[in-house]
């Protein structure tokens, strides 16, 4: 049982965050302007970016796996390959801490003669009261999106996703469990006027389990080894229906915005912690979601989660692995533990498309390139995130694309 005091704390933080949450701003809803052909921006390009926080993760607490130097020398790094690309909007994850982070990457875009704005909605806050009273002060993790200034960003809503208890707002928050939240904004199109909504995510990842070893450890169970087996299976499923719960959600809220505003349509972009033959990418596709890699017609995969070939992401021998998960193995025995360690160590060895940009009616009629973002190396020979980013270019039908197929619609 809680004592008084606990219970009183814990009441007063969740009033201090309920009570400070700010209020989104009107929707659109000047009425539907639809462009004519040749109106609209030659190119316009969409960055999707897993920034990586910089933190080391336990499962109660988190340290700065760098100096605050060399997180801003990643920052700076991160900032030119941006600044080379020239996107017109940037959805940024792991964006740590915040609001201080997103402010960094607008400042050092705007010294290179990039001017952009920013808004943000943390999703990993721990007890935080204000500022750096908190019980983890280098914790304020969470979700950006950069535009152009001459888009004229608005943010439209913070959109908690998953969890129940507590809530995570710009400076404050109560967080008692994984929450998964979306960030909202709305874009204007100088050259027709017309409205976007664009939005950056980033949905639940779990047990990473797949079809190989899983068939592995019900092979074991069929022969009398793991009988916490059918629970383990269930707490996969049950991962997977989460980011199912998540992806739905976040598509329901933006159709519900676009039905209410005038929004001509929608990108959300972010890690979405599954792969294309994960249920998860079958729900987006019964949800008529376009995936902007197959719009591109890529004929190879954008691998945005890749061990073999970026430094940051080490899978050894003795990687420690999620409690879970190492139950498993402990369960078995050793012949068949060392052959289920080897099927998992494979399969989270191997490249991984994780990172998508999905649209709904997202200039329609232009044609559409995709390519990764981020695989320029530093003088230690790393990449500037864990993640490589996806670049997606939008370029109207009779300026330079005839052999890119345009966007569905």
């Amino acid at each position: 049982m809680k004592s008084r005091c606990q219970t009183v704390f814990l009441i007063g933080c969740v009033l201090i965050v309920t009570t400070c949450a700010p209020i989104a701003p009107p929707l659109y809803k000047d009425g539907p302007l639809d462009g004519q052909p040749g109106t609209g921006p030659d190119t316009f390009k969409v960055l999707t970016y897993n920034a990586w926080h910089g933190l080391d993760t336990g499962e109660f607490w988190v340290t700065a796996s760098q100096t605050p130097e060399q997180s801003e020398a990643r920052l700076q790094f991160q900032v030119a390959q941006i600044a080379a690309a020239q996107p017109d909007v940037v959805l940024l994850q792991e964006v740590n801490p915040l609001p201080a982070r997103a402010e960094r990457y607008v400042q050092a875009l705007a010294d290179r003669g990039s001017p952009y704005d920013a808004v943000y909605q943390v999703d990993a806050c721990g007890i935080r009261l204000r500022g750096e009273t908190a019980l983890i002060p280098g914790l304020n993790n969470g979700l950006a999106i950069l535009a152009r200034r001459t888009l004229q960003l608005r943010k439209l809503t913070g959109l908690k996703l998953s969890g129940d208890l507590g809530r995570c707002d710009s400076a404050s928050g109560v967080q008692l469990e994984e929450l998964r939240y979306a960030v909202i904004g709305d874009i204007t199109i100088p050259e027709t006027g017309q409205h976007y909504m664009v939005a950056s995510t980033h949905l639940h990842s779990g047990i990473e389990a797949g079809a190989p070893f899983l068939a592995t450890l019900e092979r074991a169970h069929q022969a009398g080894y793991l009988p916490r087996y059918p629970k383990f299976r269930w707490d996969v499923e049950q991962d997977r229906l989460r980011r199912i719960g998540e992806l739905d959600r976040l598509t329901r809220t933006l159709r519900t915005f676009r039905r209410e505003g005038a929004y001509s349509g929608f990108a959300m972009g972010g890690d979405f912690n599954f792969e294309s033959d994960f249920p998860e990418y079958e729900e987006a596709v019964l949800l008529k979601l376009t995936d902007g890699h197959h719009a591109a017609q890529q004929t190879l995969e954008l691998y945005t989660a890749d061990p073999q070939r970026n430094g940051l992401i080490h899978i050894g021998d003795d990687t420690a692995f999620p409690d879970a998960l190492q139950r498993v193995f402990n369960e078995l025995p050793p012949e068949l533990a060392a052959k289920a360690h080897a099927v998992y160590l494979t399969e989270a060895r191997r490249p991984r498309r994780i990172d998508y940009l999905w649209m709904e009616s997202f200039f329609t009629g232009y044609c559409v390139q995709q390519e990764l973002f981020g695989t320029e190396l530093d003088e230690k020979g790393l990449p500037a995130s864990d993640h490589y980013g996806v670049l997606t270019t939008f370029t109207r039908e009779g300026s330079s694309c005839s052999d890119i197929r345009p966007a569905a619609q």
